[in-house]
This record gives structure tokens, C-alpha cells and sequence, in this order.
């Protein structure tokens, strides 16, 4: 888990439609205690008929799910959608994460099954959604050691001034800012000795 600098309660209120239709019927809320030790708890009540879920899945549609985060006294809406058959498969049960950042801000509420591919069921079950939820964390990116670093540049300056360290370089490597004007003045006046030599 990530180091979150603060922390408060949430509420994430869920709404859902099938298919193309822009209407959104409640599906419950989840509320977060602490978002720090994941503390929940979610309320829902499905809406759909398992007959309208079946004909979602017969028509390749889609499910989606709207979730209104209040947090901070602030509101934000996510959308977040899957195929409607993956839904039915799974027999509504469904993965909800919601992604936080390091100062405790939600910025993210996805929905995921079990199911990664439809297989063409047919199933006959109670449609009561048996949700998990889960809490992602944002991580620390990596941070540079710059101790160390600071620490390896002294060491190697001591010891170039104690005379220490070999200069492993070939001897054009280690001079070819000497030999590389040498070389064109030799191609220059090898050039105009030719111009020369043609007039």
C-alpha cells in the first residue's frame, strides 16, 4: 500500500444502465471510512431483471456504471463500462476498484469480472450483485540515491588526486582532440596539392 498523506471518509454512489439507453437506474453506494486502511462498506439492490440482462447479452451490449465520488466536499463522476455478457457469465458478480492517489485524492472507479472472455452461456441464477471492492493504491515512483551518488563522485576525486586511478581509454579516445586537427589540416593540404597538381 502507498503512503497516502491524508485521510478521509468517502462516499461513492452507484448507478448503472444496459446497453445504449442514457437512463441510469440506482444501484447502491459504497461508503469509505479510511481510505488509508481500507475500511467499507457497500449497500445495493439490483434493478435489472435477469430477462433484461439476457437480452443486453443477446444484443452485444454494453453494461455501464456511473459512480459519484463525494469526497472532501467535493463531487466527481466516473463512468466505467463492460460487456453486458461478462456481467451475466460471472452471475453479477463484479470487481469495482477505485484508485487513490498519495495525497488521499480518488481519481478513478473501474468495474472488472472474473470473466475476461465471453463463452456464449446460458445460465439461470438470482440476480443479486455479489460485489469486491477494492482500493488501489498510487506508488512512489523510484527515488535517486543521491547520497551515494555524492559519495562515489568524492571517492573518485580523492583518488584521481591521489594519482590512483587508470585511465583505461585507448590513446585515441584519450587524445583525439590533439590527432583530429592534425587530420584535417593533412586532408586540406592533401587537397589543394592535388588542385595544384591537376592545373
Amino acid at each position: 500500500m502507498g503512503d497516502i498523506d491524508y485521510d478521509s471518509s468517502s462516499v461513492v454512489v452507484l448507478s448503472h444502465s444496459l446497453g445504449s439507453t442514457n437512463s441510469f437506474e440506482p444501484r447502491g453506494q459504497i461508503s469509505v471510512r479510511s481510505l488509508k486502511s481500507g475500511s467499507l462498506n457497500i449497500q445495493q439492490d439490483s434493478s435489472f431483471e435477469l430477462k433484461d440482462i439476457k437480452a443486453a447479452v443477446d444484443a452485444n451490449e454494453f453494461y455501464h456504471l456511473e459512480a459519484l465520488v463525494k469526497h472532501n466536499g467535493m463531487e466527481r463522476t466516473f463512468l466505467t463500462s463492460t460487456k453486458a455478457c461478462l456481467i451475466y457469465e460471472s452471475q453479477l458478480s463484479d470487481i469495482i476498484t477505485i484508485s487513490v492517489d498519495l495525497l488521499g485524492n480518488i481519481y478513478g472507479v473501474s468495474i472488472a469480472t472474473s470473466h475476461n472472455r465471453c463463452a456464449g452461456l446460458e445460465l439461470d441464477f438470482e440476480p443479486n450483485f455479489n460485489t469486491t471492492v477494492l482500493i488501489s493504491y498510487m506508488e512512489h515512483g523510484p527515488v535517486p540515491d543521491v547520497a551515494m551518488y555524492v559519495q562515489k563522485i568524492e571517492q573518485e576525486k580523492v583518488a584521481k588526486e591521489r594519482g590512483e586511478t587508470k585511465d583505461n581509454r585507448s590513446f585515441i579516445a584519450k587524445y583525439w582532440m590533439y590527432i583530429l586537427p592534425l587530420v584535417l589540416v593533412f586532408m586540406m593540404s592533401g587537397a589543394s596539392n592535388t588542385e595544384q597538381a591537376r592545373s
